[in-house]
């Protein structure tokens, strides 16, 4: 069994990278990774959010989450502002181009998706959601 497990551990891995390197290749031509993506994405969704909120949505630390913010201010695509309530929090907001490249990213992920994904039923993409969510709380 031990072998399966390795073989699982492998593909999953292996799988992984692939998809990661595929999204990559959809959004080159923006200059934007899957990184900066997930985060254009969450800010537009939660704004205004806090550097602390946005690295727990992202699940990332916050050195990365920095790193990523710090090239979104860069870009223009994301603006801090300081909290009215709290002026030691900072909170982020995209900026007019940062959601206007967020909206035409979103049809490029789902075009990426829907090619990843070819061939999957409805049944089988939630089958697929809920062995991934199995593993992730057995790991956890």
């Amino acid at each position: 069994m031990r072998q399966k497990y390795d073989e699982f551990s492998f593909q999953t891995t292996n799988v992984a990278k692939k998809m990661h390197l595929f999204l990559s290749r959809s959004l080159a031509e923006y200059q934007v990774t899957p990184e900066q993506w997930t985060v254009l994405n969450i800010i537009e969704q939660k704004a205004p959010i806090s550097q602390k909120q946005l690295a727990e949505f992202a699940e990332k630390d916050a050195p990365t989450i920095n790193r990523i913010i710090d090239v979104l201010l860069r870009k223009k695509l994301v603006i801090r502002n300081t909290d009215a309530q709290d002026r030691r929090k900072t909170l982020l907001h995209l900026t007019t181009a940062g959601a206007d490249l967020t909206e035409l990213l979103r049809g490029k992920v789902e075009q990426a998706c829907s090619k990843m994904f070819t061939g999957f039923s409805a049944m089988d993409l939630t089958k697929f959601a809920e062995l991934l969510n199995r593993i992730e709380k057995n790991i956890e």
